[in-house]
């Protein structure tokens, strides 16, 4: 994107640039392969499944007696948490206990009484969600697989000073190294193949910072290449 803008603002270095930037395209996507292989698909679409879920509703468990008044606000936090968590992370969904044990853990704070048995439930509260996530992920979807379109954002930074931030989930970074089937280097673009629950959480967290559209609407059996110098991404609004 660097490069890209360089020769937009002195057009007269693009002939000299063509070379490097292709070389550099080659190296970029060297990288991306090497990171999609630490990848697991699974963990992806597993994810993108923890957000369709529907908010669970709380219930009078016994091991919740030593949260008190406190258990149903408790009861929330841990579900907030650890779907949160969950749903932008290229981990397993167990990786996500600990952040259910710290909610709980600082509920009670320094109490002790009914504390082990608030955990062991919060346990099989998560262990729940998790069998469900999987459940839906396992789901036959109407369309199993789409073709989306995708511009990553810039690095950004806060001072001149400061290093800068990937705006990118792990989750999304994951998505765009995994599922990539056409890059255009010109505008940065990527076109992704990739299944029903994850094009819909890449849809959901479209921004103007990160543009998103399904690339097949019309059912133009297009090359995906084509379909993604084609697209105006540039045009889209986002509310």
């Amino acid at each position: 994107m660097r490069s890209n803008q360089a020769v937009a603002d002195y057009p007269f270095l693009a002939p000299w640039a063509e070379g490097l930037q292709s070389r550099l395209t080659a190296v970029l996507d060297a990288e991306r392969r090497a990171f999609a292989d630490l990848v697991q698909p699974a963990r992806l679409l597993e994810a993108a499944a923890v957000r369709v879920l529907p908010t669970p509703q709380f219930s009078g468990d016994p091991g919740f007696a030593g949260l008190g008044a406190e258990a149903e606000k408790t009861f929330r936090r841990a579900w907030y948490e650890w779907s949160r968590r969950a749903t932008w992370s290229w981990q397993r969904l167990e990786d996500h206990d600990l952040s259910v044990y710290t909610v709980v853990s600082d509920a009670f704070g320094r109490r002790r009484k009914g504390k082990p048995e608030a955990h062991t439930a919060f346990r099989r509260l998560t262990a729940d969600w998790i069998r469900h996530a999987r459940e839906e992920a396992a789901r036959p979807a109407t369309a199993s697989w789409q073709l989306v379109a995708v511009r990553t954002p810039a690095l950004s930074r806060t001072r001149h000073s400061e290093p800068e931030r990937d705006p990118l989930t792990l989750w999304e970074a994951s998505v765009i190294a995994t599922y990539q089937v056409a890059f255009n280097r010109k505008a940065a673009t990527t076109a992704l193949l990739v299944p029903h629950l994850v094009a819909e959480q890449l849809l959901a967290c479209a921004s103007h910072d990160m543009p998103v559209q399904r690339l097949t609407l019309d059912g133009s059996a297009l090359p995906a290449e084509t379909l993604l110098e084609q697209w105006d991404h540039e045009g889209l609004t986002h509310s």
